[in-house]
């Protein structure tokens, strides 16, 4: 099945909103466009062998076929006026005494349209006398252009060292039926770019939302929102590990694309209906309706990225299809200029949005990963904040000294062995004690024993880990 096909059938699957479906890249009707381009430039007499061998002499970076940089003697360039105001121009360079393109290739048709464009384009070129082509359509240049030169090849008008130095001219062939394909082009690409404008601002009001919901949630004292806040940081939790929209492993590092990013999304779905299936996640009726608003939020930037993505591959097509049926090249040296333009083909709304879910949701309900201590992993219980700055459990601490190691386990710095109980961050205490409870009593636990192993040697035994025994 061809694109546009595919293209077409995914606009119409009903997923998306009629006004996305309208603003979509209209690619029967550029496809159109670039016949009557094709046609334009066979009026002209330049069909696409024709160009195809302009652009090998040039070469795409705009060197010689001898990798010398010159003046292009074929160039497409498209000016931009106003906002959806284009005017390519076909550029050739031509000899200034006769109006012939300077390429070897042209066909004796080419060479006499171009003439005729030449002259009308620069009335001095009819000073020149006009000589006769030879019969393989090569111009024959007049006896006095030659006057001067020593180095020129008088039986094909080629200079043999420095061909650099011939006068030229240019000639620019307006493209009619090419300012109607990027005009086109253009004002869809600003539709595309208003309308993502318009869903991120919706997807962001949701989000800002959200997050006043959670702020006032864990704001209240009262025994229920406490434990929905913990709720809520479970899911949290899991929706971090997913990682939906970013990775941030070495393999796959950066934005999902759309695929990668549903599936990821299923895996925090799963995930979530287990933990609500074993009753570990219990949400009273308020709740829920934010969560299910939390959901919605995802889905609608899935489909925000499916569509930006079916659409910048509907860009790439059509512009390769253009170059391909044309020769002009316009992929490189136009469709670069727009798309960078373009916010909707340029901008990264994965990372956009996710900011703005962390800056304003995820970051409202403090999660334990992001209170470890770096060297035990569990959560830094009477955090000692060295004189470096770096934050770890007093019981690491505790044996690092006992082990006399003074650098600091990140930064090196010579400051272990100096701190003591002063250096207990004191606010980094209350604020763990009232966010992550059972965590600090697990720790508590785990110093305890440590510190009785320590003293009492292996055989000790903590008192929660003793048995009561009724006699």
């Amino acid at each position: 099945m061809k694109f546009g096909q595919d293209f077409e059938a995914a606009l119409a699957r009903g997923e998306y909103p009629t006004d996305w479906v309208n603003s979509a890249i209209s690619y029967k009707k550029l496809k159109k466009c670039i016949k009557r381009v094709q046609q334009e430039l066979l009026s002209l007499g330049l069909d696409k062998d024709t160009l195809d061998a302009l652009w090998k002499r040039v070469g795409s970076d705009g060197s010689g076929a001898d990798g010398r940089t010159t003046d292009s003697y074929l160039q497409y360039t498209v000016e931009d006026g106003e906002k959806v105001s284009f005017t390519p121009k076909l550029t050739i360079v031509v000899d200034p005494r006769d109006g012939s393109p300077m390429d070897a290739w042209l066909s004796p048709d080419t060479r006499r349209i171009l003439r005729r464009l030449a002259r009308s384009s620069n009335p001095s070129i009819d000073r020149y006398q006009r000589q006769d082509e030879s019969p393989d359509g090569k111009p024959r240049l007049p006896n006095e252009y030659y006057s001067g030169w020593d180095t020129m090849d008088k039986r094909n008008g080629q200079s043999l060292d420095n061909e650099e130095e011939r006068p030229l001219n240019t000639v620019e062939v307006p493209l009619t039926a090419d300012s109607e394909f990027f005009q086109t082009l253009r004002r869809e690409l600003a539709c595309l770019d208003d309308l993502q404008q318009a869903e991120y601002d919706r997807l962001k009001e949701e989000i800002t939302r959200l997050g006043s919901e959670l702020r006032a949630l864990r704001a209240s004292k009262s025994k229920r929102s406490k434990k929905e806040v913990e709720v809520w940081r479970k899911v949290f939790e899991l929706y971090s590990d997913a990682e939906v929209f970013l990775s941030s492993h070495e393999v796959d590092a950066g934005a999902r694309d759309a695929a990668h990013a549903q599936k990821q999304f299923q895996v925090f779905n799963q995930s979530l209906a287990a933990q609500q299936k074993k009753d570990v996640l219990k949400l009273g009726q308020e709740a829920n309706g934010a969560l299910s608003r939390f959901l919605r939020i995802n889905v609608n930037l899935l489909r925000l990225i499916r569509f930006q993505e079916i659409n910048r591959i509907a860009l790439s097509k059509i512009m390769k299809k253009f170059d391909k049926r044309t020769a002009l090249h316009a992929k490189t040296s136009v469709a670069r200029s727009l798309t960078k333009a373009s916010p909707f083909m340029v901008e990264d709304l994965a990372k956009a949005t996710c900011f703005t879910i962390s800056e304003e949701v995820l970051n409202i309900i403090p999660q334990l990963n992001d209170y470890l201590c770096p060297i035990c992993f569990t959560i830094s219980w009477r955090p000692i904040r060295l004189r470096c700055g770096h934050l770890f459990c007093i019981r690491c601490m505790v044996v690092l000294q006992r082990e006399e190691k003074d650098h600091c386990p990140l930064c090196r710095e010579e400051v272990v062995m100096e701190a003591t109980e002063k250096n207990i961050d004191k606010t980094m205490v209350k604020f763990l004690k009232d966010n992550f409870k059972d965590d600090v009593k697990e720790k508590q636990r785990q110093n305890e024993i440590a510190a009785g192993i320590d003293q009492w040697g292996a055989a000790y035994e903590h008192a929660q880990m003793q048995k009561c025994v009724v006699m």
